[in-house]
């Protein structure tokens, strides 16, 4: 098993053995939206899981409050800097942040229209977000965390309709909120992601 393939699968046993981020914390608030779907809503939010072909955009917003005046750091992650194509935001690609001071009690938003190029076509890849508040007097990390805002399954074909998103594309999940059906999914997706990046391996 070579380095990236190990790469990959510790990224996703990450994913599968951690909680989604917790909408509140004592230093502020973070909500976000998955084509226009109020995400961190319920009770129990579960990861967008949606199916889509290459090139076809979808939206997700960030909507950060800030309890104290911090610098604030923002940006959108994946497992390598060219798996999803920002079409529109606050950055122009992945890995690239968004900085800048917040005043206490304001909310920042952040929106990016981002689309799967053919990196990871007949594979699944994370888009995660990523957020620091630093203290602006001991420039020390007030808090910092990293979530997957979306798990994206890419098909081979393109997608030939409009550039903006319309509607919700989730996938639906199961009603039970059984933690070990939802594992035996995410295990499944490890090892057909093994099965991918073998595959792109033997091109």
């Amino acid at each position: 098993m070579n380095s990236k393939m190990i790469f990959v699968c510790t990224i996703f046993l990450i994913i599968m053995f951690s909680t989604f981020a917790s909408a509140k914390s004592p230093h502020g608030t973070l909500d976000y939206y998955y084509n226009d779907v109020l995400i961190t809503g319920s009770l129990n939010p579960v990861t967008p899981k949606p199916l889509l072909k290459i090139g076809e955009p979808f939206a997700l917003r960030f909507e950060v409050t800030c309890y104290k005046k911090n610098y604030l750091s923002v940006m959108l992650t994946s497992i390598e800097e060219n798996d999803f194509d920002i079409i529109e935001g606050p950055t122009s690609r992945l890995g690239e942040g968004k900085h800048g001071t917040i005043e206490a009690n304001e909310t920042r938003i952040f929106e990016w229209t981002v689309a799967p190029n053919d990196e990871w076509a007949g594979g699944s890849t994370p888009i995660n977000f990523y957020y620091q508040m630093t203290d602006l007097d001991t420039a020390k990390t007030i808090t910092s965390g990293t979530f997957t805002a979306a798990y994206v399954t890419i098909s081979n074909e393109y997608y030939e309709g409009a550039e903006k998103p319309s509607g919700s594309d989730i996938v639906p999940s199961d009603d039970g909120d059984s933690a070990s059906a939802s594992g035996f999914t995410i295990l499944l997706a490890v090892f057909a992601l093994i099965a991918a990046v073998a595959g792109r391996r033997g091109k």
